[in-house]
C-alpha cells in the first residue's frame, strides 16, 4: 500500500494564537516537502526456503542428529544425475515444480525427516525409463575399478523372471510423474547396529506385519496394484511408536542404488534384503539386495508371508 501527505500539512504550532495564523503552503513548500508525491514502499526480500535443516532425535539412543537437505544443491547433482546416465533433462519448467512441489510440502517434509530421520531425497522424474532401462543404465553399468570392472548381469529370481514376467511384468502402486521422494542413506540395514532404528524395526516382518492389513487385503491389493502403506507399532526404551510411511518400488531402488555408489563406491544391502513394497511381481512383492560375491544386484519376488531376518523395508515418504 502507498501513502500521501494531506495536501493541507502544517507544521506543529506551540500555541492556539500560532494556530489560527496557519496559511496553506506555498507551491515551493509543496515541493520541498514532497506533498502530493507518493512514498515507494520497500519491498522484503523473499524468505528462501530452498535448504532445510532440523533435528531428528533416535528414539533407540536419544542422541540429536541435525539434518540438512539443500534443494538447490539437490536440484543440480540429480539433475547432472539424470543427463549422465540417462540422457535425461530436468529442463528449468521441471524444476520449477519441483521447487513447487518442495515448498508446499515444506513443513510437512521438515515434520516427516524429524519423526523419522530420513537423510536423503530423490528427485523422480515423470519420464524416467522403465525398470528394464534402468538396470541396463544404472545398475549393469556401475564399475567398480581396477582389477574388477564392470558388475555382473543382475540375478533375477525364478518368481520374478517367469512368473512375473521379469522387468516388464513389474506393476508399480503410482503413475508416473515428478516425486520428491524422502528415503535413508543407511547402506545395510541387517547387521547394522548404527542404521535408522525404524530401519531395524522392519526386520523379520512379512507384508502383513508390515502393514498391519489381513492376508486377504494384501492379496487384493497386489492384485489390483494399490498402495500397501507401512503401518505397524513397535517400542524404543519403552514407548511404544506406531510407524506409518511408504516402501521404495524398484526404480526408485535402482535410482537410489546408482546413486549411493557413485558417492562411496559401495552398494545397497550387500548384508540383508529389502523389500520393495510399492512394485508388484504376478501375485508377489518384489524384493532385492546385492550379492557381493557374484558382484550383482538380486531382484526376487517373495510371497506376502515370507518373512526372514535379513529382510527389511526402506521407508520412504513421498510427494508429488
Amino acid at each position: 500500500m502507498s501513502f500521501e501527505k494531506p495536501e493541507n500539512f502544517q507544521p506543529y504550532t506551540l500555541s492556539p494564537e500560532d494556530a489560527k495564523a496557519m496559511r496553506p503552503l506555498t507551491e515551493e513548500e509543496r515541493k520541498e516537502l514532497g506533498v502530493g508525491e507518493k512514498i515507494e514502499k520497500k519491498s522484503r526480500p523473499e524468505m528462501s526456503v530452498s535448504r532445510l535443516s532440523t533435528v531428528f532425535q533416535n528414539p533407540e539412543n536419544l542422541q540429536e542428529q541435525t539434518i540438512e537437505i539443500n534443494l538447490e544443491e539437490i536440484l543440480k547433482e540429480q539433475g547432472q544425475f539424470y543427463k549422465n546416465n540417462l540422457n535425461l533433462d530436468i529442463n528449468e519448467i521441471n524444476e520449477s515444480a519441483v521447487r513447487e512441489i518442495w515448498n508446499r510440502n515444506y513443513a510437512e517434509i521438515q515434520k516427516e525427516i524429524e519423526t523419522y530421520g530420513y537423510d536423503s531425497i530423490l528427485i523422480i522424474p515423470n519420464d524416467l525409463p522403465e525398470e528394464e532401462i534402468l538396470n541396463r543404465d544404472l545398475v549393469e553399468t556401475m564399475d567398480e575399478g581396477a582389477g574388477k570392472g564392470k558388475v555382473a548381469a543382475t540375478y533375477q529370481g525364478d518368481n520374478f523372471k517367469n512368473d512375473g514376467k521379469s522387468f516388464a511384468g513389474v506393476k508399480n502402486t503410482y503413475s508416473p510423474k515428478y516425486r520428491l521422494v524422502l528415503t535413508h542413506s543407511d547402506q545395510n540395514i541387517y547387521k547394522n547396529t548404527a542404521a535408522n532404528p525404524f530401519l531395524k524395526a522392519t526386520l523379520g516382518k512379512n507384508i502383513m506385519g508390515l502393514t498391519g492389513l489381513a492376508p486377504k487385503e494384501v492379496q487384493k491389493r497386489i492384485d489390483n496394484g494399490q498402495e500397501l502403506p507401512v503401518n505397524f507399532e513397535t517400542e524404543f526404551k519403552g514407548q511404544k511408536i506406531q510407524i506409518q510411511a511408504e516402501g521404495l518400488s524398484l526404480e526408485e531402488y535402482q535410482v537410489l542404488q546408482r546413486m549411493y555408489f557413485e558417492k562411496n563406491k559401495k552398494h545397497l544391502d550387500e548384508s540383508g534384503w529389502s523389500w520393495l513394497s510399492k512394485s508388484f511381481s504376478g501375485s508377489r512383492v518384489v524384493d532385492s539386495g546385492w550379492y557381493p560375491v557374484g558382484r550383482q544386484l538380486a531382484v526376487l519376488a517373495y510371497d506376502p508371508g515370507d518373512a526372514a531376518g535379513y529382510l527389511g523395508l526402506r521407508l520412504s515418504r513421498s510427494f508429488s
